[in-house]
């Protein structure tokens, strides 16, 4: 493709379509590493420097929060725009950080560790060595398709992983499934003052999404979502 160098302008004038009745990136997440980058590249022509420099390793593992059921940005075009920005980054000598500031191999931090620049706060890692919980043979992606879902349903549900294609961040589905199975638990128990998750809830939830490891198979995991949503549903009504 071109050989001409990025800009700060062409960071700051860039333009995504929005996705509102599919899978989009979070906008401000995508924003957020964007301007990481615009102040990066605004350095490196001799402006004034606001902090480290972005790295090609640091744009090509950001990984931002899904939207489903508001407006984000086309996933396909963010990822395209960003294989940009690496390039770039990468001729410029920026391929990656040195010394101490290089960020582990994956999981880029232990669970439940802080978030860095350019990440979604609620986007957590699995342990070194931690399989996920919800993976393994099995029937993935086929959620029981009756009324009176149990919390032992919840915990076996097995999704498939996806490595070349957008998933879900494994970590943050399973922590609200953890909530999906005690709130059933509670339901079942008539005890429904006691539960952690409502059905608006599992319609809005959001999760990170993974690019360069492995995630949950997003299909799967919002049809799984939709059926556990009707359950909670039932027993709100009811």
């Amino acid at each position: 493709m071109g050989t001409m160098p990025l800009t700060p302008a062409d960071i700051r004038e860039k333009k995504f379509h929005t996705v509102r009745l599919r899978p989009g990136y979070n906008e401000e997440d995508v924003d957020e590493l964007l301007d990481r980058v615009e102040a990066t590249l605004v350095a490196l022509e001799g402006g004034p420097r606001t902090g480290p420099l972005i790295t090609a390793d640091e744009v090509r593992n950001a990984r931002f929060r899904t939207t489903r059921l508001s407006p984000g940005y086309r996933e396909d075009e963010v990822d395209d725009f960003l294989d940009i920005v690496v390039a770039d980054l990468a001729g410029r000598g920026l391929g990656r950080t040195s010394g101490r500031e290089q960020p582990p191999p994956l999981p880029p931090r232990a669970a439940g560790g802080p978030a860095g620049p350019g990440t979604a706060s609620r986007t957590h890692g699995h342990q070194p060595g931690e399989p996920p919980r919800h993976t393994g043979t099995g029937m993935p992606g086929r959620p029981p398709r009756r009324f009176g879902m149990t919390p032992e349903d919840v915990r076996r549900q097995q999704f498939a992983t996806t490595r070349l294609t957008t998933g879900y961040n494994e970590q943050e589905v399973d922590d609200f499934l953890d909530r999906a199975e005690y709130t059933l638990a509670m339901l079942q128990q008539g005890r429904p003052d006691q539960v952690s998750l409502t059905a608006a809830e599992v319609e809005r939830v959001q999760f990170a999404t993974t690019r360069a490891r492995p995630g949950y198979d997003p299909a799967q995991v919002d049809r799984f979502l939709d059926v556990l949503a009707e359950e909670l549903h039932q027993y709100e009504q009811s």
